[in-house]
């Protein structure tokens, strides 16, 4: 890959790591902060719960996606960014585009997610 094309990439890659992480941050807060408080009825409670669990699902997916961009910023370290861990063919450049983190190409990923291997 070009060395311009990478460095786009890289910052792309580096301005996403720093929004998931502060999303991380706040969304976590929150669902501390959401089960504070007393004098709750059982339905309060159990509201409060229901919404803590659905943050903390949403807290889960924005962990996988931190994972993801940081494995794609060592692959650009180790310099086999946009290469299919799969097949070892060039990602499609409009794919890295739109998922920069991208992992696999447009068909291994097709195939795995047929299989039910991936889900991101």
């Amino acid at each position: 890959m070009e060395k311009e094309k990478l460095e786009y990439h890289k910052s792309k890659l580096l301005k996403m790591r720093n929004e998931l992480i502060d999303r991380l941050q706040k969304k976590y807060q929150e669902a501390i902060d959401l089960g504070k408080g007393e004098g709750q009825d059982s339905a309060d409670q159990a509201y409060k719960i229901y919404n803590r669990n659905l943050m903390l699902g949403k807290v889960e997916t924005d962990a996988l996606k931190l994972k993801l961009v940081e494995d794609a910023l060592k692959r650009i370290e180790k310099g086999t960014y946009g290469i299919c861990i799969s097949c070892e063919e060039k990602i499609d450049e409009k794919r890295l585009e739109y998922v920069p983190f991208a992992r696999y190409c447009t068909e291994c990923k097709t195939e795995l997610e047929k299989k039910g291997l991936i889900r991101m």
